[in-house]
């Protein structure tokens, strides 16, 4: 607006609530594992004028000014922010007193909706006192005045839209880049059966699912190696295993490397040798909060792709998880349906790991309609693959017959990996897998007519 005259001060319109709801923010996030991730994925969203006091909003810049130096957003490192400026800050207004951590998005949604509507209501009530008692206002200046202060609301909602002239260049520009072998839409992970479909896709929700101890996770920890191994950031959130244990895993099946010797420390002086020159610059990043709520898992995720840059997130699994829902079907299709629009938010890659019902009869062959507790499930999900190890099940089970003679296959270390929903195209049937029981790799082979892996079996596929 032209005027620098204001009839009204924002100070006076500072409410109690406004100042709680402030503080609920700064102690959520300060007492927040993921601090850091959070202040870098909502430096932009919440900005300064949101507050109304002043320490809440000097607080939150020495939060934003912590994550940008590369330091740990802690109260440690806020207070040393403070010192730096000479000020006082009163820690103990922001210490966590009742052990919740709030959802964090919420609270930074609110915030920075409540100081839209704040701020439009003084700049509404000074034109208004102008229009009243200023006699050499005009109706012109009147009306510039409220068609800038809808302007510059409108800019702070950012709505999002997408004009089709936009979007259809946006496509043949694609095209044109993968006919060129420059792009994909999606991620590499090693694996014919994903690969030919151009990967793990930005913006979908992808089931993993078996019965017990069919390799579902092992599976999912190899698309997080193989796309790590590319350069693509993969973030894990697992409720099943410690990190160290996952770690292990990975560290087992992207070496060869038996796990059990690594855990026992029971290694021969090359597998030593080959474990201490194993890659670790691999961008993988696993979650230390370790919480079943899926609000607080939604808002882990916004921070450490926020923070990271991850495309692709690997959830270990779907049962543990829980939302506020009363009925124990209605919380998993809440999670599976959070999860999709997450995905597409965020336009990355969500691997979710998800168990199958105990089937009644006594063909253990997993089957879409035996996704556990919910057929949301398979609703949310754009894409479902199931990993079925019949050795795990006797001897005397075989891989079904399907779109290849499978039941002729010798089921000693080898998987059978089925796509069974493909909202993206074909379900490009099925593929026949290796399995070294030792690291729990799934790899590739060329033949499957014998028990062990062949000499010209592909075995450092995928990783």
């Amino acid at each position: 607006m032209a005027k620098s005259k204001k009839y009204i001060n924002l100070d006076h319109h500072t409410s109690l609530e406004d100042a709680q709801l402030e503080r609920a923010f700064l102690v959520a996030i300060l007492s927040h594992a993921n601090a850091t991730g959070y202040t870098m994925a909502l430096r932009s969203v919440v900005a300064d004028d949101d507050f109304t006091e002043a320490e809440n909003a000097q607080t939150w810049q020495w939060c934003k000014a912590c994550a940008e130096a590369g330091q740990e957003v802690n109260m440690v490192n806020v207070y040393a922010q403070a010192q730096k400026q000479s000020k006082t800050w009163a820690i103990n207004r922001y210490v966590q007193t009742q052990g919740s951590e709030g959802d964090i998005i919420t609270l930074a949604s609110a915030l920075h909706t409540i100081g839209i509507k704040r701020r439009l209501s003084v700049s509404l009530a000074d034109v208004m006192m102008d229009i009243e008692h200023n006699a050499d206002y005009t109706t012109t200046e009147a009306v510039a005045d409220l068609e800038q202060l809808l302007a510059d609301t409108t800019k702070s909602v950012k709505p999002k839209t997408t004009a089709w002239r936009n979007l259809y260049t946006a496509i043949l520009k694609d095209a044109e880049r993968m006919a060129n072998g420059d792009f994909s839409a999606g991620n590499l992970c090693g694996f014919d059966l994903i690969d030919s479909k151009g990967g793990l896709e930005r913006g979908e929700l992808m089931i993993v699912a078996g019965r017990n101890s069919n390799g579902k996770t092992s599976f999912a920890l190899g698309c997080a190696v193989g796309v790590a191994q590319r350069g693509v950031p993969v973030g894990i959130f697992s409720l099943e295993m410690t990190n160290k244990q996952l770690g292990t895993r990975i560290l087992s099946l992207s070496t060869g490397v038996d796990g059990e010797k690594i855990k026992r420390a029971d290694m021969a002086q090359n597998e030593w040798d080959i474990v201490a020159g194993a890659d670790d610059s691999l961008p993988i990043y696993f979650d230390e909060v370790r919480s079943a709520d899926i609000d607080v898992i939604v808002g882990n995720i916004k921070a450490m792709v926020a923070q990271h840059g991850c495309q692709v997130i690997i959830i270990d699994y779907l049962q543990l998880l829980r939302s506020k829902e009363r009925e124990r079907v209605q919380q998993v299709g809440n999670i599976a349906h959070r999860l999709e629009a997450l995905s597409k938010q965020l336009e990355i890659t969500i691997i979710l790991i998800s168990q199958l019902r105990r089937n009644t009869d006594k063909d253990p062959t997993p089957r879409l309609e035996e996704l556990k507790e919910s057929g949301d499930i398979a609703d949310a999900a754009d894409s479902v693959y199931l990993v079925y190890r019949p050795e795990r099940h006797g001897k005397d089970f075989r891989y079904p017959d399907m779109s290849q003679d499978w039941s002729t296959v010798d089921t000693h270390n080898t998987a059978l990996l089925m796509c069974c929903k493909n909202r993206q195209g074909a379900l490009n049937g099925e593929q026949m897998l290796g399995f070294d029981p030792a690291t729990t790799r799934f790899y590739q082979r060329e033949s499957f007519g014998t028990a062990e892996p062949l000499a010209t079996d592909n075995y450092n596929t995928p990783f």
